[in-house]
């Protein structure tokens, strides 16, 4: 055997995670975090990587048992070719090479990480944890929907510790930090910290201020190689931009973070929010995240404030803008190769969205939700667990609120799917109920819809769009 275990080490750039161990259905998924790839080991490539993480008596006994010495040598060259593990005095020939796909290939990526949370979910893990650390802020964001009264409350640093362990027993691969704004809260650094130790992906969701203001935070937040940061771009132009914060110079600070994030490697995702003032602008944000390699999402979902409150549907985009965006080929809300007709008959049996089935939400309160904009309790961790909550819905308990939202259905929608645009209707409970209430329709989404509707027409009516057979996206 040329490597002995000494001569292995692994980088700190990993997130990894090992199901069922010695088993037949043995599977790790393992996220390399600086090149951003993913790959899947199964059965004994599996507990191969389990042993080699166990330890070296773990790592020896294995190879024993498996009488896996002579051929150990080309597989860990295959994983270092990877960037997986470091060898000694490597000799880089891959034999046996696992698996693997890389955020650069779009959709392929996305179909690996859909894969693996429909994997983990059907195995009964979670597969993620969403935590809204806090409500303070740093910017005034005019359509902000966090409630104002619970603008100082963040969740104590010993509760977040235990949720994620609850959450780590439970499968949990991936934990995003969020607020308000994530680097406000009061011990960030020991969290992200006490996160990768577990060997957990991380994600950080946030407006890029303080990374701009403090060198020691971006230095500290970046070596611990995130998975991804998202910050939050509204426009091109720096008054637009600075419009939507309320905070001069935010853009200059936004902008200048995230081509330093790219260039330094680290994952970006433009969170690209429309407004009604700055929707154009969409296709110049999009053009810049190709220019500096950073993912560009944009988003329409406008909603109401957590606590009612409807004045931030005055930014809502009107039809009128919606059905130019929607039809320009150059917009990233173009309808055209990838749209879908959404024929709710075909799906009446199905579950409404993925929320609550890769993972859920913890706000500041400890509350616990589907997501972030379907604020419905499904327990207060004060006085439950993590575990209490997810179990209870996986052993379909009838009293358990994770397990009773899991199975409402699109049958369950009595005000929807009655008209002729709700083809182009990718319904959100979330943006429902904080408009009109539980499982209603959603105002926004119907207006959407409508202009969606038009757009198709006319792109059919011009010969640049054919009817698409019914699928649900």
């Amino acid at each position: 055997m040329k490597y002995s275990f000494q001569d292995i080490s692994l980088p700190k750039w990993l997130s990894y995670r090992t199901y069922f161990p010695a088993q037949d259905n043995s599977r790790t998924y393992i996220a390399n975090e600086q090149r951003h790839t993913f790959v899947q080991l199964d059965g004994v490539s599996s507990d191969f990587w389990y042993a080699l993480t166990s330890g070296e008596a773990e790592y020896l006994r294995f190879l024993k048992d498996k009488s896996l010495f002579d051929a150990a040598d080309g597989f860990l060259e295959s994983l270092a070719e990877q960037g997986l593990i470091l060898l000694k005095n490597q000799s880089l020939q891959i034999n046996n090479s696992p698996r693997t796909t890389s955020a650069e290939s779009g959709d392929e990526y996305v179909r690996f990480v859909e894969d693996m949370n429909k994997w983990l979910f059907e195995n009964g893990f979670m597969s993620s944890l969403f935590f809204e650390l806090t409500y303070r802020c740093n910017l005034k964001c005019v359509h902000c929907y966090n409630p104002k009264h619970m603008a100082d409350t963040e969740i104590p640093f010993d509760a977040l510790k235990d949720i994620i362990d609850d959450a780590y027993d439970l499968g949990c691969f991936t934990v995003t930090l969020s607020g308000g704004e994530a680097t406000t809260y009061s011990r960030f650094v020991e969290l992200i910290k006490y996160i990768r130790e577990k060997h957990m992906s991380l994600q950080v969701f946030t407006n890029g201020q303080n990374l701009s203001d403090n060198e020691t935070l971006y230095r500290q937040l970046t070596s611990v190689y995130p998975g991804k940061i998202g910050i939050s771009l509204y426009s091109t132009d720096a008054q637009s931009h600075d419009t939507v914060t309320s905070v001069s110079g935010s853009y200059e600070k936004t902008v200048n973070v995230i081509k330093r994030l790219c260039g330094d490697g680290i994952s970006v995702q433009i969170k690209n929010f429309l407004l009604g003032f700055t929707c154009k602008d969409c296709i110049k944000v999009a053009a810049f995240g190709k220019e500096i390699n950073a993912n560009v999402t944009a988003d329409i979902s406008l909603i109401p404030t957590i606590e009612g409150d409807r004045k931030t549907l005055k930014y809502a985009l009107k039809e009128e803008d919606l059905f130019e965006l929607f039809k320009n080929p150059d917009s990233p809300l173009f309808i055209g190769e990838k749209h879908y007709l959404f024929k709710v008959e075909d799906h009446i049996n199905e579950s409404l969205c993925f929320g609550g089935f890769s993972g859920v939400c913890v706000s500041p309160d400890l509350e616990v939700h589907v997501c972030t904009s379907l604020p419905m309790s499904l327990g207060n961790l004060k006085n439950t667990s993590l575990s209490e909550i997810w179990s209870g819905a996986n052993s379909k308990k009838q009293d358990n609120k994770l397990y009773q939202w899991r199975s409402k259905t699109f049958g369950d929608l009595k005000d929807c799917y009655k008209e002729s645009y709700c083809r182009f209707c990718r319904y959100c409970a979330g943006m429902a109920f904080l408009e009109n209430g539980y499982l209603k329709k959603s105002d926004v989404l119907c207006a959407q819809a409508k202009a969606k509707e038009k757009a198709f027409n006319y792109l059919r009516e011009h010969g640049k769009i054919k009817d698409i057979p019914s699928a649900r996206k």
